[in-house]
């Protein structure tokens, strides 16, 4: 078994505070999302959820799979 390169290990703790991001983000996107029908603004907050989360994952996945090399 291989052991953590210190680069791996860094990038490990940075995908991870990238997933909390995203976790905060679909949080948001949620309440908005639920409060959508009682005020319009919360509305304009939903809407471009799934746009950033998808940036969001891909960023992970660029930093993750930087951290193969």
């Amino acid at each position: 078994m291989q052991t953590k390169t210190e680069k791996e290990s860094k990038m490990e703790l940075v995908v991870i505070g990238i997933a909390l991001l995203a976790f905060v983000v679909g949080l948001v996107g949620h309440l908005a999302g639920a409060s959508f029908a009682n005020f319009n603004t919360f509305g304009y907050i939903a809407a471009p959820t799934p746009l950033i989360l998808a940036i969001i994952a891909f960023v992970a996945y660029k930093v993750a799979a930087s951290a193969e090399d």
